[in-house]
């Protein structure tokens, strides 16, 4: 709970404010879900496989358990 005084020039013309509340503003989440499937093969979780991701230049790569680049 939170007040606030606010005095006038005249004391018999003094404020209080309570319970003030100040809203903000929401920021939009954007956000986008795809399946883990394998970049090769297009196996995913649902096959049994297990998938690890690993960034090749710019790009972040999903490979499979059989897929997976050696260095």
């Amino acid at each position: 709970m939170s007040q606030v005084m606010i005095p006038g020039f005249d004391k018999s013309k003094s404020l209080l404010f309570q319970d003030l509340y100040f809203p903000r503003k929401k920021t939009p989440v954007k956000a986008t879900v795809s399946e883990a499937l394998c970049t090769i093969c297009q196996r995913g979780l649902d096959d049994g496989v297990s998938i690890t991701a690993k960034r090749i230049g710019p790009k972040l790569r999903l490979f499979c358990q059989y897929h997976m680049p050696l260095e």
